[in-house]
């Protein structure tokens, strides 16, 4: 079986300093992954939020605005999206499409 590789960012929210602030992992996917799959990369992780972004693909015409599924899960099951949790999707995203 071969490896599938995921980019990741850990991403420290609510501070300019890193291993500050609130600790997130994010990961960009390129397709949908299963419940079972996402909450075993969550628990490697193992720290307070993981979170992944996937491209929402449909066979409308493609708009220079991409559109993303947001999932969160702790180390021990998926939570709800909140303001808080989209702080870290924004620091990434940001810090990363430079």
């Amino acid at each position: 079986m071969g490896k599938n590789f995921v980019k990741y960012f850990v991403v420290d929210a609510f501070t300019d300093s890193a291993f500050k602030g609130n600790p997130a992992a994010v990961c960009f996917l390129e397709s949908e992954k299963d419940e079972k799959w996402l909450q075993a990369v969550a628990a490697e992780f193992n720290i307070s939020q993981t979170g992944y972004l996937t491209p929402i693909t449909t066979d409308v015409a493609v708009t220079s605005n991409p559109r993303f599924r947001l999932r969160w899960f702790t180390p021990v099951a998926e939570v709800n999206t909140s303001f808080f949790l989209l702080v870290f999707f924004k620091k990434t995203v940001f810090s990363t499409s430079k």
